[in-house]
């Protein structure tokens, strides 16, 4: 069975890209803002894995992040963040909310999908 990726990122190209990547390994879902991503998650759609940015609209991915984490439902999912900065210290604010991982923007594609699959087999 084909695992499911909730790719929340708010650049559509970006968004586009990361999701043609990864759905070799992984059906992905996608939403373009933390509020959508609820959305998707409240309709009982449970991925096994989240990316989402850290700046978005709406809704950013520390706020999503502390409603996935303090929930019932969700508190379990991993996530991996793509940040805008290079400071550990954006990093490290991200790994106290309970995501798994932190890339920086650039980053590279192959690492984040080894990453996920490292957790996700």
């Amino acid at each position: 069975m084909t695992k499911r990726l909730l790719l929340v990122e708010d650049h559509e190209d970006l968004r586009r890209t990361i999701g043609c990547f990864l759905s070799e390994h992984f059906t992905v879902l996608s939403a373009k803002n933390g509020l959508e991503a609820m959305s998707v998650l409240s309709k009982g759609i449970i991925p096994d894995v989240i990316v989402t940015d850290s700046t978005m609209p709406e809704m950013d991915g520390a706020t999503l992040l502390h409603h996935l984490r303090s929930s019932g439902w969700w508190a379990d999912i991993p996530v991996f963040v793509l940040g805008a900065n290079e400071d550990a210290s954006e990093a490290q604010h991200f790994e106290r909310l309970g995501a798994h991982g932190y890339f920086a923007k650039p980053f590279s594609p192959v690492q984040l999908k080894e990453k996920i699959l490292d957790l996700i087999p």
